[in-house]
């Protein structure tokens, strides 16, 4: 290897390694993120697969919306569910490797269509930018996005080297990545286009050969519409032509340039996408003009590449998705690296105004990613608590049902309604009917219904002590069987409440505010009921903190009235840790219920709440009398 080609090689690589790096600082989340929504039926198919009979079906048949995917979906996932099970890194590690090596591939490509180190440089840095690539680096399930820009990058750098050197096994291997990428994504049938395009601008010799693309891909469009099952909400996917595709081409531009992206995430873009999108696409349009009229072709392909992987998208207006952006934004960081290319070998306005604009453009597409993928990982966090939650509970107590309450909209449209408990073998877990009668209906998904118990069948489940009932908070499991079991069931006024819970609202007095998590917080006085202790006697224990600002220049005093009479007072004087007040029950035998009114001596507004603060009660509860 002489030095030219080894200062080439280094070059190389060093360009790789700093997007890789790029990468791995902007997507931190990406190891971390667990899985959620079509994940878990991904994960579930290995459960249907009990012969080869099954394998092959599961592999190879159609599923709604028509997506044939055996490499990037069926058999990743079945792989490693069948290796890793739930385990989430081992799949994330496969995601970030293989975009690594996406990374390099695309250095390679800049390097060899730019003939530049510097478009090496540029083009993984502008691409990587994109808040395009936030979802499928931290969604297990778009990892088919990864894969297909790896299979279009490599199917074209063998293109490339067809066209230099005229060696058939560049012609092999790109046929080879073509087939094998049907596989991967159903955006793969534009290829041969891409490819048309760049021999029709660098080598028109090789024409004849390269339309024989089209072939596999018009076979795989007649299959594929043939056997296309209709999905549940099919009007989310209508196919439409017309002026509206425009209006669809328009949003993914500005989604590739990154403006209107970023303005999902951060107020203060909203007023300025717009003007700044025109900003951009001037630059593009004026410099592509530019060297047009100077016959360079380099950018006319770029912005092809960007067009031609958009078109399968165009004419579904009603699902436009940001990640569809992923594989066309490869010919927009070859645009941006070729640009950066040329600016450098021209006058200081041109430099100015190149590097200004991709200034602009990695202003607004850095934080976009990086708030994008934060939000992605942080939504998959509860889901992670609630499922390991259950298999917890279902591996220490096997045999019972499991009942969730206060499962809030985005855990059970991202965890719960792709039934992941039977990932881990608990297949019996449904949602409270409270739960589900909070949920919004989208009966083109499914039906919410399906996912409870029958009330009848779940009041004989907690009476025969067959059902453990849990609160859900953030994914967290809290058990409430108890308290659930006496109110819903029983119709009994339980003797211990967590006061934060929705369930027992119907037990406390006006005077209380709204839930805060696991407490409440109350005016100068508020009222609950509660049951009466065995044989009549006992003791309330309300376990309350206060804020800092109450006792700052006094302490406060706290005490209960129990069905009239008052108890011993109690002075607060440290508002750091919880107190407990206490008063003694002496209720008639019979009597089934008591009231309990909390009193402070005075209250206090912190900050900008407006309401008047006594103290924040966590739970309240009735303690028998030792025998």
């Amino acid at each position: 290897m002489n030095k030219s080609t080894k200062r080439y090689a280094l070059g190389i690589w060093i360009a790789a390694f700093s997007g890789m790096l790029f990468c791995t600082i902007l997507y931190k989340y990406t190891l971390r993120a667990w899985f959620q929504a079509d994940d878990f039926a991904w994960l579930g198919l290995r459960s249907h697969v009990h012969n080869w009979s099954q394998f092959w079906y599961a592999m190879f048949a159609p599923l709604a919306g028509g997506s044939i995917r055996p490499f990037s979906e069926r058999a990743f996932f079945m792989g490693f569910s069948w290796l890793f099970g739930i385990h989430a890194l081992p799949y994330r590690i496969a995601v970030y490797v293989t975009q690594l090596a996406v990374i390099a591939l695309l250095a390679v490509v800049a390097k060899r269509l730019c003939r530049s180190l510097v478009a090496a440089f540029v083009a993984p840095i502008l691409w990587v930018a994109n808040s395009a690539l936030a979802m499928p680096l931290t969604w297990t399930c778009a990892y088919n996005e990864i894969l297909c820009s790896g299979v279009f990058l490599l199917a074209f750098y063998a293109l490339i080297r067809y066209v230099e050197i005229n060696e058939r096994r560049f012609n092999v291997l790109q046929w080879a990545m073509f087939l094998f990428g049907f596989g991967i994504l159903e955006i793969n049938v534009v290829y041969p286009f891409i490819a048309i395009l760049y021999v029709a601008c660098f080598a028109r010799k090789l024409m004849r050969q390269t339309v024989l693309l089209l072939i596999p891909s018009a076979a795989f469009t007649i299959v594929f519409f043939a056997v296309k099952i209709k999905p549940k909400n099919e009007a989310f996917y209508a196919l439409s032509a017309g002026l509206s595709t425009l209006g669809t081409l328009a949003s993914y531009w500005g989604v590739a340039l990154g403006p209107s992206a970023a303005a999902e995430y951060f107020s203060w873009v909203q007023p300025i996408a717009l003007p700044v999108t025109l900003v951009l696409t001037l630059g593009v349009l004026g410099f592509a003009g530019w060297r047009a009229l100077r016959g360079d072709r380099i950018p006319v392909f770029c912005l092809g590449w960007f067009l031609i992987a958009l078109a399968p998208f165009l004419a579904i207006h009603s699902h436009i998705t940001d990640y569809y952006v992923m594989v066309p934004a490869i010919g927009l960081a070859l645009f941006g690296a070729w640009a950066a290319t040329v600016s450098l070998r021209s006058g200081a306005i041109a430099r100015a105004a190149t590097f200004g604009l991709m200034g602009v453009y990695l202003a607004f597409q850095i934080p976009t990613a990086r708030r994008a993928s934060q939000e992605l990982w942080a939504r998959s966090v509860p889901l992670k608590r609630l499922v390991l939650g259950v298999q917890t509970v279902h591996d220490r107590d096997p045999g019972k049902i499991i009942l969730l309450d206060g499962v809030s909209e985005p855990v059970f449209w991202l965890g719960v309604y792709n039934h992941p408990f039977r990932l881990i073998g608990a297949t019996d877990v449904y949602l409270t009917p409270e739960s589900a009668r909070k949920m919004t209906p989208y009966p083109e998904l499914g039906n919410i219904a399906d996912y409870t118990l029958p009330e009848s069948e779940e009041r004989v489940a907690l009476s025969q002590q067959r059902a453990l009932v849990f609160a859900v908070e953030d994914g967290r499991l809290r058990d409430i069987t108890n308290v659930f079991k006496a109110t819903a069931v029983e119709g009994a006024i339980p003797r211990r409440i967590e006061v934060g819970h929705p369930l027992v609202e119907s037990l406390l007095g006006p005077s209380w505010y709204g839930s805060e998590g696991d407490f409440r917080w109350m005016p100068k006085e508020a009222s609950v009921r509660l049951g009466t202790p065995k044989g009549g006697e006992g003791e309330v224990h309300v376990e309350a903190f206060c804020a800092p600002v109450q006792v700052a220049a006094q302490p406060l005093l706290a005490w209960l009235t129990i069905d009239g009479e008052t108890g011993p007072r109690l002075t607060i004087r440290d508002c750091n840790q919880a107190v407990v007040i206490t008063a003694p029950v002496h209720a008639a035998p019979d009597k089934k219920e008591i009231d309990v009114v909390v009193h402070v001596d005075r209250t206090v507004r912190v900050g900008a709440d407006q309401r008047d603060l006594g103290l924040a009660v966590r739970t309240i509860e009735v303690v028998d009398k030792p025998q």
